[in-house]
């Protein structure tokens, strides 16, 4: 069975920690300014991890309305983000909520309300008590943001659809709210202003006019209709307000409404034991019922665990629904298809037909094992015909050789360098190119020009081992060597 989670209020006068116990508050224990290592004491003596909800009742708040541009997503995270540290100076102890939009009827703006504590020197200590005392923090809600439960809660919230004045007394003094569409867009707290005071002076209700005249010199209220007033007290605890004289008129509906013994939805014992007044009762009934995102999210107390994460959307339990049924449904088929596919193996196995074993070896009869007549020897095999590669003709052909330098001699005769050796340029193939310059062509590419660093490649020669036969019509003339400047050609061909 989950135990009560403890109801820990902090303010002015101490902390004080209450618990449920079939649907009644019981005091557990109450510690005074400055006592935050007692209640760290305190809080490791009990069980550990132990869950509680915090109550914040401290004068040091704050509220700024501000129209902002619409926007969504993580843009807007990052604007309320910036907005909130630009108001407070300790934005985990502030929070920001949209009030619709902009009232003066501009197209892609909201309002937007920023309230929070503009100190947290009063109420830091106490946390890192709670902390290291090792509770588990599971709320942090100010009281401002339980008056419209608490409201609910008597059944008058449907009495006023429009803004109103909501007064209580409680331990720390008057908390004075105006409430309007569900959310506290503005409270203060007076601390002079206690029950024991009231019962015997009427200043309480010129706070609450002072408040309401703050709010519309603000122009927080309407100025054409009155604002009703409820006080969350039952006429018999207070002094009756003075009654309206013929100089000093009030204004219907600003009288204020009080809380009827019949319209008590919680039935507090107004003579309890402990001196607790009836609003702190009402505060912590709320706190024990207040929704996960309503109040503060500190980033230290966001690390404690899951208790303090924000509400999902139900698009987003939505997504994650249908991701966790595709993992699911994953994994199933995946099992499903191994367990198939092992099955159809081992059907394959039991079908498959068994090898059959090599028949065994038959001894030879005695006879042949006897020896018989010799046998004649076989022939020796007859060579292979070699074979004859072909002889690629790439192989055959000369080498490139490089034309180093040419020489024009003064007889028209051109010599030139191949690979450092000084030829005739007849006998490598070429000749003189026209033009007057020192270039040589091929004999059967005379548009083709070869200068000096360009590569040739000489035509082949005919072999000497084969020389064709000679011609019975045609008479050789004897070489003549080309030593000289006029040497003439290596052979010539005359016919007859």
């Amino acid at each position: 069975m989950l135990s009560k989670p403890l109801l820990l209020t902090i303010d002015a006068l101490g902390l004080q920690a209450w618990q449920m116990h079939d649907c009644e508050l019981t005091l557990l224990a109450s510690f005074a300014p400055g006592e935050a290592t007692a209640v760290r004491a305190w809080l490791s003596a009990r069980r550990r991890r132990e869950s509680c909800r915090i109550l914040v009742n401290l004068a040091d708040e704050a509220y700024e309305i501000e129209d902002l541009p619409r926007v969504r997503g993580a843009d807007r995270r990052a604007l309320l983000a910036r907005r909130t540290a630009a108001w407070f100076p300790h934005p985990e102890f502030a929070r920001a909520c949209a009030l619709g939009p902009a009232p003066d009827g501009r197209k892609g703006f909201e309002r937007v309300l920023f309230a929070g504590l503009e100190r947290g020197d009063e109420l830091r200590p106490w946390l890192e008590a709670i902390r290291a005392g090792g509770a588990r923090i599971s709320r942090l809600i100010p009281a401002a943001s339980l008056v419209p439960l608490v409201l609910a809660a008597t059944g008058q919230a449907a009495t006023s659809a429009g803004p109103q004045l909501v007064a209580g007394f409680g331990r720390a003094g008057l908390r004075i709210s105006l409430v309007a569409d569900g959310h506290t867009q503005f409270s203060r707290l007076v601390g002079h202003g206690t029950l024991a005071d009231a019962t015997h002076s009427g200043a309480w209700l010129e706070e609450v006019e002072r408040t309401r005249d703050y709010l519309l010199a603000q122009h927080r209220l309407p100025d054409e209709r009155s604002v009703p007033i409820r006080m969350l007290e039952t006429p018999d605890r207070l002094q009756e307000p003075p009654r309206a004289t013929d100089a000093a008129p009030q204004r219907p509906g600003e009288a204020p409404a009080f809380l009827s013994p019949s319209a008590d939805g919680n039935k507090l014992d107004h003579s309890a034991a402990d001196g607790q007044p009836d609003f702190d009762r009402r505060l912590l009934l709320a706190l024990a019922h207040a929704p996960v995102d309503l109040g503060w999210r500190p980033p230290s107390l966001r690390k404690q665990g899951g208790a303090l994460a924000l509400a999902l959307a139900p698009r987003t339990l939505a997504l994650a629904g249908i991701g966790a049924a595709i993992v699911l449904g994953c994994g199933v088929w995946y099992v499903e298809h191994e367990a198939a596919a092992a099955e159809a193996a081992g059907r394959a196995a039991r079908l498959q037909p068994a090898t059959e074993p090599p028949p065994p070896a038959i001894d030879p009869p005695l006879a042949a094992l006897e020896p018989g007549p010799p046998q004649p020897a076989a022939p020796p095999p007859c060579p292979a015909p070699e074979v004859q590669r072909p002889v690629s003709a790439a192989a055959d052909l000369p080498a490139p050789r490089r034309i180093d330098g040419i020489l024009l001699r003064p007889d028209g005769e051109a010599l030139v360098w191949l690979d450092g050796t000084l030829t005739s340029a007849r006998k490598a193939g070429l000749q003189l190119a026209g033009g007057g310059e020192a270039a040589l062509s091929p004999a059967h590419a005379r548009h083709t020009r070869l200068r000096a660093g360009d590569r040739w490649t000489a035509p082949e020669q005919p072999m000497a081992t084969s020389p064709a036969p000679p011609s019975p019509s045609a008479r050789t003339l004897p070489a003549v060597p080309d030593d000289g400047p006029g040497a003439s050609p290596a052979s010539a061909t005359t016919t007859p």
